[in-house]
């Protein structure tokens, strides 16, 4: 599995977002993604991830689908906002690019939140793009980042995605090093987290609920089924667009295992990040 970034630049500026602080790295040319796809290709490689920024801004996105196609790539998993979906010309080209799958962020149930941290205009957008993935049978999932800003609304916006009919929805908990100048406004205590997300997947049976960021002894044996899968280290992931790691060289930089060593979840666990263990 490959994960490449087209690049940083993005048509939001979410202030919680992990790659704020990248915005003005370059493009990844197209020639270096082709050597990427082509080196994954040479390791049986089957599935490809990409993403941003906001991957579908780039000229190169299209001819980078088209490429690895052509190079026997089967499957593709794109990370969007869902804005540029809402467009229904671009919506049609994609359909012609099936099978793909996408993973929406959606971290607000109206628009006045979505502007206040996302500082644009894009509710709208996004909803219209998750309602076009539905009308033209893409498989998606939404994504909500777990945070201080969004717990408060996560009951209202499960309403919205049910409304939307969405099938599967994602938490992730926040990545605490892109808010580090306000860690307290943004990271909540896992307890208060985990409390409001057991209420959601109670009260919500027909939506498939993923949790992601929150090690197994807190969420609790009882919600195991629903955590997310771990990337193994077969993930390969193209960082600033210079460096190639695995998923698990990424989660030992960023994790703390304390007292963890013999727990039998360990190979399937993301541990606590070393921002959360430092404040709490």
């Amino acid at each position: 599995m490959l994960e490449i970034k087209l690049g940083y630049a993005c048509n939001s500026m979410c202030i919680f977002c992990i790659h704020k602080d990248k915005r003005q790295i370059k493009d990844i040319p197209i020639n270096t993604l082709k050597r990427l796809i082509d080196n994954c290709v040479k390791e049986k490689c089957e599935k490809i991830i990409i993403t941003g920024g906001e991957p579908m801004m780039y000229p190169t996105f299209f001819d980078l689908i088209i490429y690895a196609k052509q190079k026997g790539i089967k499957y593709y998993e794109i990370h969007t906002n869902g804005r540029l979906l809402s467009d229904e010309v671009l919506v049609n080209k994609l359909i012609k690019l099936k099978p793909l799958g996408f993973l929406v962020s959606l971290h607000f149930p109206n628009p006045k939140l979505y502007k206040k941290y996302c500082l644009v205009d894009g509710f709208d957008e996004t909803i219209q793009g998750i309602k076009n993935l539905a009308k033209n049978q893409f498989n998606f999932t939404i994504n909500t980042v777990i945070m201080k800003p969004t717990l408060p609304h996560l009951e209202k916006l499960a309403e919205l995605v049910k409304e939307l009919k969405v099938k599967n929805w994602q938490f992730i908990y926040i990545n605490g090093q892109n808010v580090m100048n306000e860690i307290k406004t943004f990271l909540p205590r896992y307890s208060l987290a985990v409390k409001i997300i057991r209420k959601i997947i109670k009260r919500n049976p027909d939506i498939q609920i993923y949790i992601k960021g929150i090690p197994i002894c807190i969420v609790g044996e009882e919600y195991k089924a629903n955590l997310a899968p771990i990337y193994g280290s077969d993930r390969q992931n193209l960082l600033d667009g210079k460096e190639l790691v695995t998923s698990p060289r990424i989660r030992e930089s960023q994790s703390m295992y304390p007292n963890c060593i013999n727990c039998v979840y360990l190979t399937n666990c993301v541990g606590i990040r070393i921002e959360y263990f430092q404040l709490y």
